[in-house]
């Protein structure tokens, strides 16, 4: 397994905005300091690093190099307390990955995500491990078949796709506050720029008004990042990533 450190990017207060509906008011209700987000930390994978060591998989990696690039993607997104009253019902992330002006066949695709599955909270990771087989894993255990019938707190899905999200659901056990990381690799086709267009949403419970969806205003240094844009730096056994701009 290949450690790769990465860095504590700052997170950025970010606005929700309430979902139009039929007859709400032209100006929608703005809420304030319950979410931020992290500055996206992307790093390239070099065919070393992802073979983590396995000879085979190193071969495969090197075969496909002049065919397909391999970068990491990660990002936070924090969850506060309430000061109005309103817990999170639910939330998501999502990720559309896009190669502007490539054919179908030349989009950039999730290769792998995590969390996948999980029934709690964890603490904003500073190191992940990568597998040889590009599957990124995790500082602590995600649920798996025969722990019981237990309330999934976060899942993640559209691996293999260009448009992966995760949704993190408030149980009866956890309210949906803390940070979540969210990690991709993702499968490029070599050399074609490569961009990821965020999204964040959440899903409020008000005691009067009941469940009101809101949408996150995100700044395009935040909604939108050029994969393309990053050089990671390698350092003895680890691998620092820089943090990603955006477009």
């Amino acid at each position: 397994m290949t450690p790769l450190e990465l860095p504590l990017t700052p997170l950025h207060e970010i606005d929700l905005v309430e979902v139009p509906r039929l007859q709400s008011p032209a100006s929608q209700p703005r809420i304030e300091g319950r979410v931020s987000l992290s500055t996206a930390v992307v790093h390239p994978l070099t065919a070393e690093e992802a073979a983590a060591g396995e000879a085979e998989w190193l071969g495969f990696l090197t075969e496909e190099a002049p065919h397909s690039d391999y970068l990491l993607l990660s990002l936070t997104c924090a969850f506060r307390p309430p000061a109005n009253g309103a817990p999170f019902a639910d939330a998501a992330v999502g990720v559309l990955l896009e190669s502007p002006g490539e054919p179908a066949e030349r989009q950039p695709i999730a290769w792998s995500i995590s969390p996948r599955k999980r029934s709690h909270p964890v603490e904003r990771p500073a190191t992940i491990g990568l597998s040889a087989k590009l599957a990124i894993v995790e500082s602590t255990l995600e649920l798996t078949p025969g722990q019981g019938r237990e309330e999934l707190f976060v899942i993640g899905m559209g691996e293999r796709d260009s448009d992966p999200e995760w949704r993190i659901q408030a149980t009866s056990r956890q309210p949906l506050i803390g940070d979540e990381t969210f990690t991709l690799i993702v499968k490029a086709t070599a050399g074609a720029p490569v961009h990821a267009q965020v999204t964040v949403a959440a899903t409020l419970r008000h005691r009067r008004l009941g469940l009101i969806p809101y949408r996150a205003d995100l700044p395009t240094t935040l909604r939108t990042i050029d994969l393309r844009r990053q050089t990671g730096r390698r350092d003895g056994n680890t691998t620092s990533a820089s943090p990603a701009s955006g477009v």
